[in-house]
């Protein structure tokens, strides 16, 4: 499997996968950069994403999303997106579009452990079972992904392992 040159790598997955954890390592080892899509929309909006959810709702939030997603044209970089951004088809376009996209997928119970506590996560909070029917809602989008990695026990270094051998050349 190859890509373009200027393609960058989009790393999805429903929340507590690892995505910036292994997107960081990931670009390290390639030398890329790396960009979650959250931090950008943090530093575009000035709010944390709690408040966002909060104050201007969900909608509201995947809408920056995409507009910041698109922006991500040619910067060929290691690319964390939100768990949700596969949630539009115009996202998912885009992506396959500009680069190579990996699915890490893990099990609900074991992602749900990893975020039942955050409160950086907003969608955490909600009940268990919606958040699960989320999950499953949200798994044919993911599964749209050029490569799913399947993480459940691996490391996050063995993670990036997997991702650079199924994504030659990076």
């Amino acid at each position: 499997m190859t890509m373009q040159a200027n393609g960058n790598i989009y790393l999805t997955g429903f929340m507590g996968a690892g995505k910036t954890t292994v997107g960081k390592l990931l670009a390290r080892k390639n030398g890329l950069g790396f960009i979650d899509l959250d931090d950008v929309i943090v530093k575009q909006t000035g709010k944390s994403i709690p408040d966002i959810f909060r104050n201007e709702g969900e909608e509201w939030f995947r809408k920056v999303e995409s507009q910041v997603l698109e922006r991500m044209t040619g910067k060929r970089a290691v690319i964390s997106t939100g768990g949700g951004a596969v949630e539009k088809e115009e996202n998912v376009a885009f992506m396959r579009k500009t680069g190579l996209t990996f699915f890490l997928d893990a099990p609900f119970d074991v992602l749900y452990e990893r975020i039942k506590a955050d409160p950086g996560r907003p969608l955490a909070g909600i009940d268990r079972t919606k958040l699960e029917e989320r999950y499953s809602g949200r798994r044919k989008a993911y599964a749209t992904a050029d490569v799913t990695i399947q993480t459940m026990g691996l490391t996050p270094r063995e993670i990036v392992k997997a991702i650079v051998e199924a994504g030659q050349p990076l």
